[in-house]
């Protein structure tokens, strides 16, 4: 990601719905050269077709009834920073060739304005759904999709992405307690719970992990130091459950894993928690975190 944070160009971000496109867009702009700049999303598909054009390129005064005065539009708002196009493909048509504009020549004009303006914006979108499928339906615009299709990240799923659920979770878990107001250190996740956290399905994806770990903090008593199964299992739907804590159990003391650690430091810490819970056992250890034994070893000897 850094080299495409690095880029000036049109990135598109595909996924299902949920799986985190905004956040990986708002991780480009922190990363980019843009990152003092502001950084201003956009549902496409929030906004009601009447509305959208004013939204995106703002409006003059006297525009239409109701445009008692000047307004913005996204793109002035975004102006030196990023502009997020979440759910592009929900854009109607007409508007898709004015959009094609401006991203060719960095020009505006507001609503009911003859005045253009020039503006430096970057451009990320965003879709749930299959543009090329949507070009061949009529849907979408050809020259729009090769226009905004300059660099492409197609984000998995998060049932596909288990490497990110610790990280993901300690994220969305501090986060919450700021805004509660708690003082850190924060209440740790254990072992066991991340292994349990990792087993889930995870339909809604990373919102819906974000939503669960809300709901965790929230309702958590205030004495907590450390957060076990038992605290969230009330919180998943029990079908979407691939395994339970029930098929590992607890640890004496759990781990604590704190805010930004890296990737590589978490397996590490994640694999020696699981070898000591089985004693050495590499092949036992390979099927609690759910990776072949062969990529365990080459793990450990890295």
């Amino acid at each position: 990601m850094p080299q495409i944070s690095a880029s000036a160009q049109t990135v598109l971000i595909t996924g299902e719905t949920g799986s985190g496109k905004e956040i990986v867009a708002r991780g480009i702009h922190v990363l980019s050269r843009r990152s003092s700049g502001p950084f201003v999303p956009i549902n496409c598909g929030a906004v009601p077709e009447s509305l959208i054009e004013g939204e995106l390129f703002g409006h003059e005064k006297g525009a239409f009834t109701g445009a008692i005065k000047t307004r913005k539009g996204k793109f002035e708002t975004a102006d030196n920073g990023t502009l997020f196009l979440d759910e592009i493909s929900e854009m109607p048509l007409n508007l898709q060739v004015r959009l094609l504009r401006v991203l060719e020549d960095g020009i505006i004009y507001r609503v009911g304005g003859e005045e253009s303006m020039v503006i430096d914006v970057r451009v990320i979108a965003a879709s749930n759904v299959d543009l090329e499928k949507a070009v061949k339906d009529g849907l979408f615009r050809e020259d729009l999709y090769y226009r905004i299709n300059v660099l492409r990240i197609n984000l998995p799923p998060l049932r596909e992405r288990i490497e990110d659920i610790p990280l993901l979770a300690v994220h969305f878990l501090e986060r919450a307690f700021v805004e509660m107001g708690w003082q850190s250190p924060f209440p740790s996740l254990s072992a066991e719970t991340i292994y349990v956290l990792e087993q889930y399905k995870w339909k809604g994806n990373v919102r819906e992990l974000r939503n669960i770990m809300t709901r965790i903090a929230t309702l958590l008593p205030q004495n907590t130091k450390r957060i076990f199964p038992h605290h969230i299992l009330p919180h998943m739907e029990e079908g979407e459950r691939i395994k339970t804590a029930d098929s590992y159990e607890p640890a004496q003391d759990g781990i604590f894993i704190s805010h930004g650690t890296p990737m590589k430091k978490v397996e590490e810490i994640m694999i020696k928690e699981v070898l000591k819970h089985t004693n050495g056992n590499k092949t036992k250890a390979a099927d609690l975190l759910g990776i072949s034994l062969r990529n365990l070893r080459r793990k450990i000897n890295k």
